[in-house]
């Protein structure tokens, strides 16, 4: 079955943050939860039982709902879609309270509603502003916030009609120390000091349920009761017409981003970089009021890089929720995701650094004219590597005792850099390659690499391995028994999970990659954005990527005519020059790649900077090229001592 899906919405702060999660994963059922996998099967929005990422970013529960118009004589139509008229008609009442609405002079209604399996229903009623006929009606499962019992909520929603405890308990047909009791654990849960506080954050969070236990009664103070009364009455056809301000009209269905990312699995962290990249980019793009005042909403296909058959799956459930653009993290099983990209048809970037994946675009324009590699491929890796060690040679900011070259490499085709174009350039160069050695891209024998290093004795050693947690194993290793030898890296120390677990032992390390977050004031400002949303910096380059990313395909839409014209939309990727975070964006070539800078143009504004870093304090600071440079390469603290020493 598809793997499971996320979706990440508006936080309901919209002006702090702009995250939300929706997940069609486990489901529990409690008091407030139960019957979630029906709901699901039914095609209800649900909220995420467990947030995806637990360490602090702000996430929300519920969104994209399914939704429909209702007109005042009961009639339903689709809204962006048939899942909503199809779950309306099928639960009439609902219709009714809608209709019920338009007869009143009020211009929304949020509540709770019990389905019939059980399953909680938020419910949302907003008359539109376009049309006085109609009101749009949302659906979302939703477990009871604060913890609520439905017993709670039946009790606050009598409280917040100004009702007496004994008045409850005579509703209720409960005892007034019981009520009592209900209301002290009210008032904690709702962290409120008075009834009539309680009854406030009811009413202002649509903590309240229909129908209303024992009858609406005396509740007209409140929208539910003048709805509940009007959807008992007789059919009634003059309208009410209240306040529309809401700006609601017709609503569309929010665009959707699809992304296939690593959620789970060795490269989890390099997941998260991207999901809250995206989420970021969202929340700009939607509070300038969206892409032709449609919202963006992110759905989010949580999965192993290394499990293919979760990678296809993955892709499956994304055409399944129908999104309109595709993006993916790298993943082991290349194949499987331009494939099911391609036929699909939606526009698809990704950030595989894969020089295999460009040339297939070449090779089939027609099949995969929709594919983007928004990074240059990793062929231009070994040749980066190269040329930065040629430069600090020149300047004198290094001595090595010698001019041979050590590669250690997984047996993954995109962290195999050491190709006959590599050595060809490093032999040029007048470097000399003394080997390269494979590991394991998890559960390497890093000491056995060291010591094979110390035996081998070269002047600069670079390592491939991709994941955060394996080159942070590496690092340790080698501060536990250092040589003389340069260390340079390949992009995982990009991923905050690096420093974090190699500390000290990263101080001095080279490490390079081919689409980095600049530190420029584009790049600032959008580090700044990111911490203040996520409570902590990004890393230096996925989240960048994952956010111009969003950028681009909102570009796109703009410029289309129709969205959903997936050929159109891929031609106006083709012409876009764009300038992002991570450089800029180019894709008017037979690869539809973007160009690296210099390896594959001296032209900056049409390229990303293939950028080298150095950990310097603590800090991942650019050493190369100019005009990116922050600060100067300075000599590892084990160079030259150690030898001197030895």
């Amino acid at each position: 079955m598809p793997s499971p899906v996320a979706r990440l919405h508006p936080h309901p702060q919209a002006d702090k943050a702009d995250v939300r999660v929706r997940t069609h994963g486990r489901h529990r059922s409690d008091d407030g939860c139960a019957g979630r996998r029906v709901a699901a099967r039914r095609g209800f929005c649900h909220d995420a039982a467990t947030s995806v990422e637990p360490e602090g970013v702000p996430i929300g529960h519920q969104r994209f709902a399914p939704s429909a118009l209702v007109r005042i004589d009961g009639r339903v139509e689709e809204v962006d879609g048939g899942a909503g008229r199809r779950l309306l008609e099928a639960r009439p009442e609902l219709c009714r309270y809608a209709a019920a609405l338009l007869q009143s002079d009020r211009p929304r209604a949020s509540f709770f509603w019990a389905d019939r399996d059980s399953t909680w229903i938020r419910v949302t009623i907003d008359r539109s502003s376009s049309d006085d006929e109609a009101a749009l009606i949302t659906l979302s499962t939703e477990c009871l916030p604060y913890g609520l019992t439905r017993r709670e909520l039946d009790v606050l929603t009598l409280l917040a009609t100004g009702l007496s405890n004994r008045h409850i308990s005579d509703r209720l047909d409960a005892g007034v120390r019981t009520i009592a009791t209900h209301v002290e654990h009210l008032l904690a849960k709702l962290d409120q000091r008075t009834r009539a506080g309680a009854g406030a954050v009811a009413v202002d969070q649509g903590l309240l349920r229909l129908p209303i236990p024992g009858g609406h009664g005396d509740a007209e103070a409140l929208t539910i009761g003048v709805i509940s009364r009007l959807a008992e009455a007789p059919a009634v056809t003059s309208l009410r017409r209240g306040p529309s301000d809401l700006g609601l009209g017709h609503a569309r269905r929010p665009l959707l981003i699809g992304s296939v990312l690593a959620l789970t699995g060795p490269a989890r962290a390099d997941g998260i970089e991207m999901r809250n990249g995206a989420a970021l980019a969202i929340h700009e793009i939607n509070a300038r009021g969206g892409v032709s005042g449609r919202r963006i909403e992110h759905i989010v296909a949580p999965v192993d890089i290394f499990d293919e058959r979760a990678v296809r799956e993955g892709f499956d459930s994304l055409m399944t929720a129908e999104v309109d653009a595709i993006t993916s993290l790298y993943v082991f099983c290349e194949d499987v995701a331009m494939e099911r990209a391609a036929a699909y048809g939606a526009p698809f970037l990704h950030a595989m650094t894969s020089e295999h994946m460009a040339q297939s675009t070449r090779d089939d324009p027609q099949r995969y004219g929709g594919v983007f590699q928004v990074c240059a491929s990793e062929v231009h890796y070994g040749r980066g590597f190269v040329r930065f060690l040629d430069g600090i040679l020149a300047s004198g900011a290094w001595r090595p005792h010698d001019r041979s070259l050590l590669f250690v490499e997984t047996m993954l085709e995109s962290s195999q850099i050491a190709t006959s174009g590599t050595i060809d350039v490093a032999e040029r160069s007048g470097w000399r390659v003394a080997g390269v050695q494979y590991v394991e891209a998890q559960g390497a024998d890093w000491t056995a690499v060291v010591d094979m290093i110390h035996r081998s004795d070269p002047a600069a050693v670079v390592v491939t391995d991709f994941l955060p947690r394996e080159l942070a194993g590496f690092q340790r290793a080698f501060a536990a028994a250092p040589t003389d030898v340069l260390l340079y890296a390949i992009y995982s120390p990009s991923v905050p999970e690096f420093l974090a677990i190699a500390g000290d032992a990263a101080e001095g390390l080279v490490w390079s990659t081919v689409t980095g977050t600049y530190g420029d004031g584009v790049g600032q400002r959008f580090m700044d954005r990111y911490s203040q949303l996520h409570g902590q910096p990004p890393g230096r380059s996925h989240a960048g990527i994952a956010y111009d990313e969003v950028h681009l395909i909102a570009q796109a839409w703009a410029a289309a005519d129709n969205p959903r014209d997936f050929r159109a939309v891929a031609e106006r990727l083709r012409r876009i020059r764009y300038r992002g975070v991570n450089g800029s964006y180019f894709f008017d070539n037979d690869r539809q790649s973007a160009l690296a800078y210099p390896d594959m143009t001296r032209d900056p504004s049409l390229s990303q900077a293939h950028l080298v870093f150095q950990v310097q304090n603590g800090q991942h600071r650019v050493v190369s090229p100019a005009p990116y440079v922050e600060a100067t390469f300075r000599t590892p603290p084990w160079c030259g001592s150690v030898r001197a020493t030895a």
